[in-house]
């Protein structure tokens, strides 16, 4: 009897540990199976680049709407679906359900299916019309904008020869008004300050100095108040005749004005007479 008791309970000592190696073999089973027989070749990867980490000989055991559960070289872990580079998402099936569905009900597409409608023959012949009409207004333009330049250098050039005309017109007034008339000097560019300075009753070299740069300001502001007395006109007159924004109107004043012409004819009787005496 204590014979036949020592290998009993040996082998009840032993059933604990058989029993404990038989659940740990099976659950070994249940997690080595479904990655590997259970899993496709479709979710295995060589290498899978999740940001900054790299993993190698990856197999994904579980596939969820939000995450994947992996087994790789180093491990497991669980990684978001949203994570995973657009390859491996295609290659899981996540990518197709990704895709954004194309409205039909939409303006776009509201838009895209009249202008289809709209593409007639009759409205492709319309087209064409206006095509070939805007080319030929194109060919035409230039030639349009040659004329067009042509015209406004032409009115540029007459207004600028209208108003050189009256410039020298009020000049040669200024000066018969003044008692000395300048003849065809009065019309000859530059030469036409000459018989001014003279119906001021300035020195000819004057002329000259309106030539030189600088002088010739001090050379118009004297003959400016030379001309307004020659005239007979007040000192203002001579002001303004200076002053640039009011020259042409005291031009225009001292050309259509009456002037000094009376008073020289009332003065010479009285010389006359003097002389005489």
């Amino acid at each position: 009897m204590p014979t036949a008791r020592i290998p009993l309970i040996r082998t009840c000592q032993q059933q604990p540990e058989a029993d404990a190696r038989f659940v740990w073999l099976v659950l070994t089973a249940l997690l080595v199976l479904p990655f590997g027989a259970g899993a496709s070749e479709e979710e295995a990867f060589p290498l899978l680049q999740i940001g900054t980490q790299t993993y190698t000989n990856v197999t994904v055991t579980t596939k969820a709407k939000s995450y994947i559960f992996i087994v790789h070289s180093g491990g497991m872990s669980s990684i978001k679906v949203a994570d995973l580079p657009l390859e491996a998402r295609e290659k899981l099936g996540y990518a197709s359900a990704e895709k954004p569905k194309l409205s039909t009900n939409g303006p776009a597409s509201w838009a895209r299916t009249q202008v289809a409608r709209l593409e007639t023959p009759q409205m492709k012949e319309v087209q064409q019309n206006l095509r070939k009409r805007w080319q030929a207004a194109s060919a035409h333009r230039p030639t349009v904008l040659a004329l067009t330049s042509n015209t406004v250098f032409l009115a540029i050039l007459g207004t600028l020869a209208l108003l050189y005309a009256l410039q020298s017109y009020c000049f040669m007034l200024i000066c018969r008004k003044a008692g000395h008339p300048p003849g065809l000097l009065a019309w000859l560019p530059v030469l036409q300050f000459y018989p001014l300075i003279r119906a001021a009753g300035m020195s000819g070299w004057w002329f000259l100095a309106h030539l030189l740069p600088f002088l010739n300001l001090v050379a118009f502001v004297v003959w400016s108040v030379k001309i307004t007395q020659a005239r007979g006109k007040s000192a203002w007159v001579a002001l303004f005749l200076i002053l640039p924004p009011t020259t042409v109107p005291a031009v225009l004043y001292l050309a259509f004005s009456g002037g000094s012409d009376s008073r020289r004819e009332s003065k010479q009787p009285e010389i006359m007479s003097l002389q005489t005496a």
